[in-house]
């Protein structure tokens, strides 16, 4: 849903990524975990028809915290610093994005990201930490708006 927005094109994705799957099982060798293969499809997948589309929203836009027990206030303040990140992230690079995406929301590791997109590990490393310090400069600036 992150990259489509709509449940039609996400089912479409999904069957996608499972039929090249299923077709290209054979090609599997175990040098890697099969949930890392699965992502690299997955992701493949996703570039093609996004860079055909033009359009990639990062999984941080479905990402939410429920705490019951805040005040009113809080609420608020909560929702006020969730648009703020949400913000942020969206103007982040793509290349930071969607490492960033895999490593907190995807729980995935520099390994698994280098593998999926191909990059080296130092330089999802780098992309990670350029789009972490990023992010803290332009909260910061919103903060003393």
């Amino acid at each position: 849903m992150g990259f489509f927005k709509n449940e039609v094109d996400t089912d479409d994705f999904v069957q996608e990524v499972f039929i090249k799957v299923y077709t290209k099982l054979s090609t599997f060798r175990g040098d890697s975990l099969f949930s890392t293969w699965l992502m690299r499809i997955a992701y493949n997948t996703a570039v093609n028809s996004v860079n055909r589309r033009k359009e990639y929203a990062s999984l941080s836009d479905d990402f939410e915290l429920e705490d019951t027990d805040l005040t009113p206030e809080q609420s608020e303040l909560r929702k006020i610093t969730m648009l703020a990140v949400r913000e942020a992230i969206t103007e982040l690079p793509e290349r930071y994005r969607i490492c960033l995406d895999m490593y907190f929301f995807y729980d995935m590791t520099y390994n698994e990201i280098s593998e999926t997109v191909d990059l080296p590990v130092n330089t999802i490393k780098s992309h990670i930490f350029r789009a972490k310090k990023i992010l803290k400069d332009k909260l910061q600036e919103t903060v003393t708006e």
